[in-house]
Parts: C-alpha cells; sequence; structure tokens
C-alpha cells in the first residue's frame, strides 16, 4: 500500500496570505492541544483533518505552489516514508517497524522548518521509495548526494554526509575517524550530533558509523530510544557484509578514510 501527502510552501496573492496566517494559528492552537490533551491521538487526527481542509481550500484557490511530496510504502512489515521535492531530490526519509504514523512523523521532523506545511493526499508510486527499501535489504547501490537535497544543512554538516556515503558496503568507521578527517578529534562530538540529526538515513549510511570500542553503540529509530535500536543497526550492518567478533565489529570490517 502506497500514499503520498502534499506539503505546501510559499503562498501568492490575498488568499494566499489568509490561508497562512490561518495556518499558523492552526499550528499553534492544535499543538497547544496535543500537549494538553488526554487523548493526543485524537488531537493529532484532528489537527491532519483540519490540515487537509486547509489544503483543499488553497488547491481550489488556483495558487500553484512549490510543493513537496510525502510518501508510504509498507514491505515486510515494515513502513518507509520519503519526502521529495518538484525537482525529484530526496529532502527526508524514514523507516518504522511499528506503523507508518511513526514513519511520517519522523520524516516531517526532518523537514527544513522553512518549509509551510500544507498537506494534501496524492495517491503515486515512487522509485525512491524502491530505492530505500533496497538499502534496508542491503542491496543498495554506492550511496550519492547527487539526488537529494541538503540545502538547508551547515557545511560541516555535508562534510560529515558526504564522508558517510565513501563508506563502502560491508564496512564501518568510527565517529573519531571522520572527525580526524574533516579537521581533528575534537570535532568527534559534532560528528556524532551530525550523524543523529541525519534526515535520510540508510540513503546516508549513518548505520555505518560506530564508536571507537567498535560495537554497535545507538541507533536512533522511529518512535524509539536511541539506546534501543542496536538490533536494527546490527542487523543492517550485517545485511551489507560486516564481520563480528561476539559484539564487537571486526577489525576486517574497519574502513579508514583517506
Amino acid at each position: 500500500m502506497l500514499e503520498c501527502y502534499r506539503f505546501d510552501r510559499g503562498h501568492s496573492g490575498n488568499i494566499g496570505n489568509y490561508l497562512r496566517s490561518m495556518k499558523i494559528k492552526l499550528r499553534e492552537v492544535t499543538e497547544s492541544a496535543v500537549r494538553d490533551s488526554p487523548n493526543t491521538e485524537l488531537m493529532r487526527l484532528i489537527q491532519v483533518q483540519l490540515m487537509v481542509y486547509l489544503a483543499t481550500e488553497h488547491q481550489g484557490s488556483g495558487d500553484n505552489s512549490f510543493l513537496i511530496e510525502i510518501s508510504s510504502l509498507r514491505r515486510n512489515g515494515v513502513w518507509f516514508s520519503i519526502a521529495v521535492d518538484q525537482k525529484g531530490k530526496l529532502v527526508a526519509c524514514a523507516f518504522s517497524d511499528r506503523n507508518r504514523r511513526e514513519a511520517e512523523r519522523a520524516v516531517g521532523k526532518s523537514l527544513p522548518k522553512k518549509i509551510d506545511h500544507q498537506i494534501r493526499r496524492n495517491h503515486d508510486g515512487s522509485q525512491s521509495l524502491r530505492i530505500l527499501t533496497n538499502f534496508y535489504s542491503g542491496k543498495g547501490k554506492k550511496a550519492s548526494l547527487r539526488s537529494v537535497d541538503l540545502s538547508s544543512v551547515s557545511g560541516f554538516r555535508r562534510g560529515v554526509y558526504e564522508a558517510l556515503c565513501r563508506i563502502p558496503l560491508g564496512k564501518v568507521t568510527t565517529y573519531g575517524a571522520i572527525a580526524q578527517r574533516l579537521g581533528g578529534k575534537r570535532y568527534s562530538r559534532a560528528v556524532g550530533t551530525a550523524v543523529a540529526t541525519n534526515p535520510l538515513p540508510l540513503i546516508i549510511p549513518c548505520h555505518r558509523v560506530v564508536p571507537s570500542s567498535l560495537r554497535v553503540g545507538n541507533y536512533g529509530m522511529c518512535g524509539r530510544n536511541p539506546s534501543t535500536g542496536g538490533y536494527m543497526k546490527r542487523m543492517l550492518l550485517e545485511r551489507e557484509g560486516v564481520k563480528f567478533q561476539d559484539e564487537r565489529v571486526s577489525k576486517q570490517s574497519v574502513w579508514i578514510p583517506t
């Protein structure tokens, strides 16, 4: 099953300005209600339905705005979700072994803050989703930043992501090794932050980075504490051919960036 949503950013004309102001007020009110309501899921449902209504009204106004499309696909019990811009470039992605809601929520959180979140439903296929599932299965080709939009991230974070994409399939590297490549071990914490906030997991293979102990370490997953995601990280690495000795990655599977 595949479902898509579209996110508007930017409006023109008086009706567009009106809808933007209404959306801002709606977001403020519903976010407050979600925090305060004992029935959080009901309030989130109401929020989505109201956003869909505003998007429908906006669509009827004749305003052709820039759109970001969010698509979701369930494969072998796992939900995959991506956000693609009008040029077909990936903006964010996520996957969840729980449900679609968690995957789409993670994608929404990874979208650049400048994007104006207006929602409408659509039903289309997406080659990018199938590429994502291939990476999950350990069959993805070498990662590349050519097909993604990282215009909203800092130069340092982009440097980290470029380094991640150079890690060969079946290999891992350490946070310290990437920091050393980018200027020195003092950047290890900043590298860790960039890895933890990766908007494109699997596509940008943050799971191929481990602590200097060569243990798997943490792995952030939708709706889970990063400290509980190690099982998924190890599974992804083993699918890609990484070798383990008990709880640690074998030294033969360690790659040092140059």
